[in-house]
């Protein structure tokens, strides 16, 4: 008997490597009917239903699999892959982890294990973010949190949803900005880097973006290490619709001022001694 069901796991085998899935799991629907604790059947299983998109079923399989082979990393991780191909980023760690715990040196397991919990990370400082920006009256500390929320998310995760409430969360901080005298000494070097600051502060207050966008990058050529010039650009590379920059700008912004007010605009202002 154990014979006939090796043949049958084999044809089931090379009809996935034919790609022809649903011929395979003709097969091995029956070969698991027959012997529901052959653990690499489930497996097989499992991954025809992943590869023909068939989520539920994969995963009931690959659990089987898993139950009935424990020690089997790749059960694991095929496992990992049917939660996280539904959305179900924690179930997909776990398996992952399995996977690893199983055999350290499962490399995809690894590698979609540091995407996973990326996601989650992602993930969570989105959730955060919304709960701010969905306040009934957010104020300027709640939205501050929020934009840097967002831009954690992104940052960490490229596509999250976290860049469709970006402009949002901006619009908002926007309506509530204020002006903010820069001090600059009265330095001759300090001259150009003034008035490009100056420029784009004006080219803000009449929406021109990209006249912004041009100032402030001018700006950023004379003096580089200004959090309100990258926090100006961008609330620009939002408006133009350049939200992995915006992303970009507003993350250094807070690295070169950790507790920066994103309602403050700067306005330079020749002083009378050192800033």
């Amino acid at each position: 008997m154990q014979s006939h069901f090796s043949r049958e796991l084999e044809q089931a085998c090379d009809a996935i490597n034919s790609a022809d899935f649903f011929r395979a799991i003709e097969i091995l629907t029956a070969l698991t009917t027959n012997d529901a604790m052959n653990g690499e059947a489930w497996q097989q299983l499992g991954l025809c239903y992943l590869e023909t998109r068939q989520l539920a079923l994969a995963i009931e399989a690959l659990t089987r699999s898993v139950a009935a082979q424990p020690s089997n990393p790749m059960s694991h991780y095929l496992l990992g892959n049917a939660y996280g191909s539904t959305g179900q980023l924690e179930q997909a760690a776990a398996c992952y982890r399995r996977a690893l715990e199983a055999n350290p040196e499962h490399a995809k397991a690894e590698e979609f294990l540091i995407k996973t919990e990326s996601l989650l990370e992602s993930r969570e400082y989105y959730r955060n973010a919304l709960k701010l920006l969905y306040l009934p009256e957010p104020g300027a500390s709640d939205l501050n949190r929020a934009i840097r929320d967002l831009v954690q998310s992104v940052a960490i995760f490229s596509e999250s949803p976290a860049q469709d409430n970006l402009c949002e969360c901006a619009n908002k901080l926007f309506a509530l900005r204020a002006e903010w005298p820069v001090s600059a000494p009265p330095d001759a070097k300090l001259d150009s880097w003034a008035r490009a600051c100056e420029r784009g502060y004006q080219c803000i207050n009449l929406a021109n973006w990209r006249g912004a966008l041009a100032a402030y990058n001018e700006a950023l050529a004379y003096q580089s290490r200004r959090a309100f010039v990258h926090h100006a650009l961008g609330f620009c590379f939002v408006e133009t619709g350049e939200l992995h920059e915006a992303v970009h700008a507003w993350l250094r912004t807070v690295e070169l001022d950790p507790e920066y007010d994103f309602t403050r605009f700067g306005r330079v202002r020749q002083a009378t001694g050192p800033s």
